[in-house]
């Protein structure tokens, strides 16, 4: 029989064992709980300082594409619509017209689910504004139109053009998109990536740097995740929106830095390299024996995703990403319980799928750290 994640513990160890599967991972109580958030909130604070080192190159780079007359405009075409769409798509009032429309379209067709969502992403995009204004004005961060060097003060101010972090456009598209996703996570991929696509843009806008972004996209997660589940489950709702920002925010700056470095030489960066591949082929070649075998172990369905995930941190051959990856691995490893499958002997097609999806993405991250390696124009 199916098991879920809402059994009771007992049952839920029962019918474990019933299906011939053991728990490979401890329980989540809150001990495990506080150990996963303080572990996810480690790798935040090293992505963070992993981001802080491109702050200023990159908003150096954005204003060397910008004309200032007769307005402030981006001479690279792309950049200019990336800019201008997701500064339109993250608005804080479209926002709301989109929940709102939600809302009525579920009220008005009975549409239990689209209703629930409507009043999840309005609720989410409120707790995450409350968070950034109080933020934004505390910590008095000057924008980068206003910043020519690394030495500027931070402290509270309500001055407009300081106010930069965190990024409010990043949090409120998290937060929508956070509730959308946990709502309908077979759209899930979309509604992050246009999150993402919202981040990006208010980069090439020069009206934040990456750190900004990051910080509001972190808290927006979090909102999202505390608003699309019960209130009286706010703890592990909390420690949820923590690993999953890890896990974004260390795959960005994996990204970034592959993009903007050179893999580094010496002994160090080849042993980097190899403990990567030998990670993600282990993590794969388990993933090969699940799937030979017509069903999932609960060891290689735990233990292969985070294999590769390593694997790949490694092979950037940063120590911050590094550092980072593996931080969360042990976040994820310590919170949550295992997703239990079923052996069967026919794959479904979702599932197929999935996998099909995880080898494009390792295909991609592998020519990205060993195709076009430091082809972005910073340092």
């Amino acid at each position: 029989m199916p098991v879920t994640a809402d059994q009771d513990p007992e049952t839920f160890s029962a019918d474990r064992a019933s299906i011939g599967l053991s728990d490979d991972r401890p329980r989540s109580g809150i001990g495990r709980l506080l150990a996963s958030g303080c572990c996810s909130g480690a790798a935040l604070i090293i992505t963070f300082l992993g981001f802080s080192r491109f702050d200023l190159p990159v908003a150096r780079y954005v204003r060397s594409v910008t004309t200032y007359r007769p307005w402030e405009q981006l001479t690279i075409p792309w950049m200019a619509f990336t800019s201008n769409a997701g500064d339109w798509i993250g608005e804080g009032t479209h926002l709301v017209v989109f929940s709102l429309v939600l809302t009525a379209a579920g009220w008005l067709w009975s549409k239990e689910k689209i209703k629930k969502a409507g009043i999840e992403t309005m609720l989410a995009h409120g707790l995450a504004a409350l968070m950034v204004n109080g933020l934004k004005h505390l910590i008095g961060r000057p924008r980068p139109k206003f910043t020519h060097s690394g030495d500027w003060s931070l402290a509270p101010s309500m001055t407009s053009g300081f106010d930069s972090f965190p990024s409010g456009h990043s949090a409120a598209g998290f937060a929508v998109a956070t509730a959308l996703a946990k709502r309908f996570p077979a759209i899930g991929p979309v509604v992050i990536g246009i999150a993402c696509f919202v981040m990006l843009s208010r980069v090439l806008r020069g009206s934040h740097f990456p750190t900004d972004v990051i910080g509001g996209a972190v808290i927006g997660v979090v909102s999202g995740s505390i608003a699309a589940a019960p209130l009286k489950q706010w703890r592990a709702s909390i420690v949820e929106g923590l690993l999953h920002s890890a896990w974004g925010a260390c795959a960005a700056l994996a990204l970034l830095w592959a993009l903007a470095r050179p893999a580094e030489g010496g002994i160090a960066g080849a042993v980097l390299v190899v403990l990567g591949l030998a990670a993600t082929t282990s993590g794969l070649w388990l993933r090969r024996i699940m799937w030979k075998g017509n069903g999932a172990s609960g060891f290689s369905t735990n233990v292969s995703p985070l294999l590769i995930a390593y694997g790949l941190a490694a092979m950037t051959t940063s120590l911050s990403v590094v550092a980072a990856a593996g931080l969360t691995c042990l976040a994820h490893w310590l919170g949550g319980e295992p997703v239990v499958q079923e052996k069967r002997p026919i794959r479904s097609s979702w599932a197929a799928a999935k996998e099909i999806a995880l080898l494009l993405c390792v295909l991609s991250a592998l020519l990205i750290l060993f195709g076009v390696r430091g082809v972005l124009p910073f340092r």
